[in-house]
């Protein structure tokens, strides 16, 4: 299996090229098509019924969804010109969460970036990311905010707990762990809790993966009182320079919340390394 066609969220933000680098980078590695997809938000209906000059509000709105489109196109454009590589620009009329979710499922991969603290030129949902990851049905490389990521999947950090997340991630993740110079499977036991029968043993992962040609080391670390494994996690792959995470997202929508587990919370709060995701 070979991602077939890519999909990388466009936006405002200043992350948006280095996003779009690695996504090139993928294109090209895995000879698939680029579709880029701008999605900002739109206006707020119930902020507009609260504007004195709601006129002028949108119109304001509206002249900079043109520029910051503009600005992602030429932006699409110089990062695929010259590779040889197939691509699509589609831009809808204010793309929503849901139309990446909706879109996604063209895809085999899609590109997101993590949330900047700021946000100021963004009209998309505080939750966005997050709600894309839970609900597009298809594997999230989330680029972070900070730093430069000239590739990633060279060594490989998989996070295991042996769920069904776990599992979905590393078949989706595939196609670069069977590429990746180094695999390190990482799985933190909790003392004195016992196991669940739903979930599976670190050496199942390795297991699998030798099937498909993966050699990867398994590393079990027993936590301590107060140990935050989503923390330890990053610090792991700090220690072992590794350029990118996989791990299952685990969370659900209860109501109109978004609820996170703790280490999918952490790591998109405080990824310093991409970080590939399935739900």
């Amino acid at each position: 299996m070979d991602y077939a066609t890519i999909m990388v969220h466009l936006d405002a933000s200043k992350q948006l090229h280095q996003r779009l680098h690695l996504a090139v980078q993928l294109a090209l590695a895995y000879r698939a098509k680029l579709v880029g997809l701008l999605a900002l938000g739109r206006p707020d209906p119930r902020t507009i019924r609260d504007l004195v000059d709601d006129d002028r509000y949108l119109a304001s709105c509206n002249a900079w969804h043109r520029r910051v489109s503009e600005a992602a196109h030429r932006a699409f454009e110089g990062a695929t010109g010259v590779a040889p590589i197939r691509t699509e620009w589609r831009a809808p009329e204010w793309g929503t969460a849901h139309t990446v979710q909706v879109d996604a499922h063209l895809a085999d991969l899609v590109v997101l970036g993590q949330p900047e603290p700021s946000r100021e030129l963004s009209l998309l949902d505080d939750h966005f990311v997050e709600a894309v990851i839970l609900h597009c049905g298809r594997p999230v490389l989330i680029v972070p905010y900070a730093g430069w990521f000239p590739s990633i999947g060279t060594r490989v950090v998989v996070a295991w707990n042996g769920s069904r997340e776990a599992a979905r991630a590393i078949r989706d993740a595939l196609p670069i762990l069977s590429r990746a110079d180094s695999v390190d499977i990482i799985q933190y036991l909790q003392p004195d809790v016992a196991d669940d029968p739903w979930r599976s043993p670190a050496k199942h992962a390795v297991s699998w993966l030798a099937e498909h040609g993966v050699r990867a080391n398994l590393e079990e670390v027993m936590l301590d009182a107060g140990d935050d494994p989503g923390e330890l996690l990053l610090s792991r792959a700090a220690d072992k320079n590794s350029d990118l995470i996989v791990m299952g997202a685990y969370g659900h929508a209860r109501v109109r919340e978004l609820v996170l587990g703790g280490v999918t919370r952490t790591l998109l709060q405080s990824m310093t390394v991409p970080v590939f995701m399935s739900h």
